[in-house]
């Protein structure tokens, strides 16, 4: 079979268009293989920080109890606004840091608190939204590196043969 008809030489259509997109061609196997381990763990990465902040939300919801709590301390000056709470109901005497804040009270107020028994720490105002615009920041490097991952495996299994003939 002449070389140029040899399918092992040829990319896929979607290797050619996903990592078209991404990059040019590489050059070397061992390229491939850089990019296929830097754009996997990059991936991975960004995939385990949208699952703990969607897990963490549906813990919350699901098995969050609401108490009160009184505020010892405020910080609304930083970037995101905290409070340092103390429960009165609940687990009472338990201190939690909550962020997110989107009321403003003052220290000494009792607010009401959604909680996650197994872990007190993890709070918010019971009027607060389950999500928020940062949690879902990864999504399109994980939906990104979820399409590019695949196509750089291609290519790097692809130069492999090439390198084998």
């Amino acid at each position: 079979m002449p070389p140029e008809l040899d399918p092992v030489g040829r990319a896929s259509r979607y290797e050619e268009v996903v990592l078209g997109w991404v990059r040019g061609d590489g050059t070397t196997a061992l390229t491939a293989g850089l990019w296929l381990l830097f754009t996997s763990l990059l991936t991975c990465l960004f995939v385990t920080l949208v699952g703990w902040q969607v897990h963490e939300n549906v813990a919350l919801e699901r098995r969050g109890e609401v108490a009160d709590a009184r505020v010892v301390r405020t910080n609304y000056d930083g970037r995101s606004p905290t409070l340092n709470l103390a429960y009165e109901s609940g687990p009472v005497g338990v201190t939690a840091i909550m962020d997110s804040v989107e009321q403003r009270p003052g220290p000494g107020d009792v607010i009401q608190v959604r909680y996650d028994p197994h872990h007190p720490s993890v709070v918010r105002e019971v009027s607060a939204s389950i999500w928020r615009w940062i949690d879902f920041l990864p999504l399109p490097f994980a939906v990104a590196g979820g399409l590019v991952v695949p196509a750089e495996l291609m290519r790097f299994r692809r130069r492999l043969r090439e390198r084998r003939a």
